[in-house]
């Protein structure tokens, strides 16, 4: 009395689950690998502040960031970030990040 029947289209709704369809060999793809040909990557340059940069190099520097401040060595600069060494680590700082830098003052 309490089973459920379903008066409507019984093929729509099996009773039993679907079985799994297993693939045993390989699946190879038949189609080839397209690369696109023309490519551009863009970046924002700033040259004078890249400069101003590069001037520092090998000084320990403040770079305050749109996060927050790393105090560090100046290890090199390129054309879209820098390398920090703060504390013996490596840092890669992206250019659009930074605000600011400035030189650490010696006592």
């Amino acid at each position: 009395m309490n089973r459920f029947v379903y008066y409507g289209y019984p093929q729509a709704y099996a009773s039993f689950p679907a079985p799994q369809y297993y693939r045993n060999e390989d699946v190879q793809r038949k189609e080839t690998l397209v690369l696109p040909k023309n490519v551009m990557y863009t970046t924002a340059v700033e040259p004078k502040f890249t400069e101003h940069l590069i001037q520092h190099i090998g000084l320990t520097i403040v770079i305050t960031t749109t996060v927050g401040k790393l105090v560090g060595t100046l290890d090199n600069v390129f054309i879209d970030h820098v390398a920090l060494v703060v504390h013996g680590k490596m840092h890669h700082i992206r250019l659009c990040e930074i605000v600011y830098f400035e030189k650490v003052e010696e006592k």
